[in-house]
């Protein structure tokens, strides 16, 4: 019996030691190492978590639209992402929105707060008027102002014949202001222009400048002529006495146009300008 058990551990011992040079154990050890690799080199994720108030509020994270507050541990990849949370919609849904730029850490919870403050309508009849908190001008009606930021404060309604209407924000129920009319209102004329063209403002200067240029111009076209006719002559002429007199009028002419027509330029600009600015 003895032999016989001496004679099976042997056979055994034999029989593992082929098959640990055989291909099939090697292909196992391979397996194995190949199964730790991959668990080394699974990616590392981060996770970020958006809560708001008030709560069900919609999370855009990088473009895509992943789901309503409260998220919790949601998985992203290491590294920077912008998130975005949405208010309700409530009619005013695009009224504001909350928006972060975040670094995702691997194995870590980054966690995030949006608080969304209730937006109040204010409205006047009639529309367009100036809404105004002390002498910040926050825009015209209709307008949505934030209710936790302005609770309390006291504004002000103005519009051009009306008379100014003042209340204090107290509640989150719309305002709708009746405007009532500023019997001493007078309004102010729009001053009558000059062939629908030219304000009535500066009119001396401005005619002076008008007559100066058309002046100025006439001037310059004149005596350019004339330096034209004398440089003719000085070209027809064969007596040299006569060529130096025609050749000193075309250059003195010349000279006296160009000073006219840089006055007529001159007075053009200024005359421009003086449209322009009044």
């Amino acid at each position: 019996m003895k032999q016989f058990l001496g004679i099976q551990l042997i056979i055994s011992f034999f029989c593992l030691a082929l098959y640990a040079q055989s291909p099939a154990a090697d292909s196992l050890v391979e397996t194995s190492m190949d199964l730790k690799t991959l668990e080394m080199k699974q990616p590392e994720v981060g996770y970020v978590t958006v809560r708001s108030t008030p709560s069900n509020c919609w999370v855009r994270i990088d473009s895509a639209l992943v789901g309503k507050t409260p998220l919790e541990k949601y998985e992203l990849a290491p590294g920077t992402h912008f998130i975005q949370v949405l208010p309700k919609q409530t009619g005013t849904w695009n009224y504001q929105q909350e928006t972060y730029t975040v670094r995702i850490v691997a194995d870590k919870d980054t966690v995030i707060k949006a608080n969304f403050e209730t937006p109040v309508l204010v409205n006047s009849l009639p529309f367009g008027a100036t809404l105004s908190q002390d002498t910040t001008k926050l825009g015209l009606t209709p307008l949505y102002v934030p209710f936790e930021s302005f609770k309390d404060k006291q504004f002000t309604l103005s519009k051009a014949g009306y008379k100014p209407f003042i209340f204090t924000l107290m509640n989150r129920q719309a305002i709708l202001a009746e405007l009532e009319k500023d019997e001493n209102y007078v309004e102010q004329e729009a001053k009558p222009q000059l062939l629908g063209l030219i304000p009535r403002r500066h009119m001396k200067s401005k005619f002076s400048l008008l007559a100066l240029t058309i002046a100025t111009q006439w001037t310059a076209f004149y005596f350019k002529n004339l330096a034209d006719q004398n440089y003719e002559d000085y070209q027809q002429t064969a007596d040299p006495l006569k060529q130096a007199d025609f050749w000193d009028a075309t250059e003195r002419y010349d000279r006296i146009s160009d000073i006219t027509l840089g006055v007529s330029y001159t007075s053009l600009v200024g005359l421009i300008y003086m449209v322009m600015k009044y």
